[in-house]
């Protein structure tokens, strides 16, 4: 009986050592994979505010998505990256006759659009890396303010698409934002940014105008080009 219950003590001894050992890997694996800085990639949805003379002569809120990526510098707190974003600034759709090579016309659908792009490339400062992580950032790069022109026919040929203007403005600012993790690896964000942008040429959504012809006109606006941007969505961390 004392054998046994010796035996029965140590084996519970052993047991307890290994359990302890696992939990204390475990612990260990968590922190580290807490302290690793890794990429992040994140999209979401945005909005646009024109400010200035952009807000005066355009007078809208462009709507549109955005992506970023942002990489660690040797597992710092400071990263850099890039982002892409579109906006839809403007668009008018009517239905019209085209004429067709047997010399009759078929009705089709002409559209209008005016689209903004912009490319940049940042530098951020993420100080924290738990669940919760602020950061702020600084940034450059271009937008280009396009219109194009988009004819369907009803007869199912091919669509034919034209780019009528396409305008560069370089761009710099300041963006802030925070990321919460609802889920290992998954969070979700929201981001202010603050950019001036020089002056160009983009569409105004009030001068379109298109015939049954399939015959239109629009006219460009002209001023600087700066605009604050709010946007919220998910980012992802490998």
């Amino acid at each position: 009986m004392k054998k046994t219950a010796v035996i029965t003590v140590l084996l519970m001894i052993a047991g307890t050592s290994v359990f302890a050992q696992v939990a204390q890997t475990n612990n260990r694996q968590v922190v580290r994979f807490q302290e690793r800085r890794g990429v992040t990639l994140s999209g979401g949805l945005q909005v646009a505010v024109p400010t200035g003379e952009f807000a005066e002569n355009y007078g809208r809120l462009p709507f549109g998505i955005n992506a970023f990526i942002s990489v660690p510098l040797l597992n710092a707190p400071i990263e850099i990256g890039g982002g892409f974003a579109w906006n839809h600034m403007a668009r008018s759709k009517a239905d019209v006759f085209i004429n067709n090579p047997e010399g009759g016309r078929n009705a089709g659908t002409l559209r209008i659009n005016g689209n903004s792009y912009t490319y940049q490339i940042h530098g951020r400062l993420r100080p924290f890396n738990g669940r919760f992580r602020p950061y702020g950032e600084v940034f450059v790069g271009a937008r280009n303010f396009s219109t194009t022109s988009k004819l369907q026919s009803s007869s199912g040929v091919q669509p034919s698409t034209e780019r009528l203007d396409r305008n560069f403005t370089f761009i710099a600012g300041w963006g802030v934002g925070a990321k919460y993790e609802v889920t290992p690896g998954v969070f979700i964000e929201a981001r202010f940014e603050s950019s001036v942008g020089s002056k160009t040429e983009y569409i105004d959504p009030e001068s379109i105008t298109i015939d049954d012809q399939a015959s239109f006109d629009f006219r460009n606006l002209e001023s600087r080009t700066d605009q604050w941007a709010l946007s919220v969505g998910v980012a992802f961390a490998f």
